[in-house]
């Protein structure tokens, strides 16, 4: 199931039961278990099971970018990360991702997040929702923010420049996720402003 959301101009996509092959999906479960949220994987070198779901988030961007008017060929992945989210207590509060950023420093103009696994479920909140932004101020919630559910199985996409964070995570197993980041090939050269 396909859900778009506006929030302002920007627009962020969300396909429920992304993937349907249940070995990939298995696959992917038992090598998403690290230690830590690290910064990017090489792209490539990627397992069986990586390559089959990038392939198919890649359409899915394709797709996106059609619809939204950009330039898909002037687009290169440049980054991929794998996030395991513990328990939220004391030793979490510094984790970034709790912060709200966005992905431009890492050169991700558009972001793709695949959630590999958490112990959400329908009937068990768990935290661990990534929240977008349309603005950073009080004075326009709630309708700033929207808040996506960590399902597994679930692909959301999104502007890079889009600020965005991650809920505190409750649950008891991690809750994984498969980052992908796409870069402007020729974007413009200009210098920084300097007053």
């Amino acid at each position: 199931m396909q859900k778009i959301y506006n929030l302002w101009t920007t627009s962020i996509e969300v396909l429920d039961d992304f993937i349907t092959d249940q070995s990939v999906i298995q696959q992917l479960q038992k090598e998403s278990f690290i230690d830590t949220t690290i910064s990017g994987q090489n792209t490539f070198g990627l397992t069986d099971a990586q390559m089959q779901l990038y392939k198919a988030v890649s359409m899915v961007v394709m797709n996106y970018c059609i619809n939204n008017n950009i330039d898909f060929s002037n687009l290169k992945i440049n980054d991929l990360q794998k996030g395991c989210l513990y328990k939220y207590d004391e030793s979490t509060v510094t984790n970034h991702l709790y912060e709200p950023h966005h992905d431009i420093a890492e050169g991700g103009y558009i972001t793709a997040i695949y959630y590999v696994d958490s112990d959400y479920s329908e009937d068990k909140w768990v935290g661990g929702e990534l929240t977008l932004y349309k603005h950073l101020t009080f004075a326009d919630y709630p309708d700033n923010a929207i808040n996506i559910l960590p399902k597994k199985n679930r692909l959301i996409i999104f502007p890079g420049f889009t600020i965005h964070r991650v809920k505190p995570y409750f649950g008891e197993n991690p809750r994984t996720s498969l980052v992908f980041g796409w870069s402007v090939i020729d974007g413009p050269n200009n210098k920084p402003l300097i007053v």
